[in-house]
């Protein structure tokens, strides 16, 4: 009886630990994606040269010659897509009408909602790229 209370006991154990790891790895993970998205452009150039860094290993003299390689190319990449902005905003906004149709007002309200909150990540976007324009 003993041993049965022990067992069972471990497996309690195991399974509350295996759920407070799969909890805090998604509430981890959903707070590094918010993040991620609130810092903008600015802390994607960051996280580029931090994995280029330990991924090559690179040196300091090596990260000084990488890092304005890795901005050009984020900045023309940048360019890229805001001259193309025009052309995704219009296809947007015709599948979000024709989304809205299928939804409720409550969804209708969340959806538009998150697509504000996509229009805030591209204008941040494109306030970077000014700034890195009038440098």
């Amino acid at each position: 009886m003993t041993r049965g209370k022990l067992w069972a006991g471990l497996v309690v154990l195991f399974l509350a630990g295996l759920l407070t790891g799969i909890v805090g790895t998604r509430l981890y993970h959903h707070y590094e994606q918010q993040d991620r998205w609130e810092r903008g452009p600015a802390a994607m150039h960051e996280r580029i040269m931090k994995r280029l860094t330990h991924e090559l290993s690179l040196t300091s003299a090596q990260q000084a010659d990488v890092e304005p390689i890795v901005s050009r190319v984020h900045v023309e990449i940048l360019q890229l897509r805001f001259q193309h902005q025009p052309e995704v905003e219009q296809v947007l906004a015709r599948g979000i009408g024709e989304l809205k149709i299928k939804l409720s007002p409550d969804q209708q309200a969340k959806l538009d909602g998150l697509y504000a909150r996509l229009q805030r990540r591209w204008q941040v976007s494109h306030d970077y790229l000014q700034a890195h324009k009038n440098r």
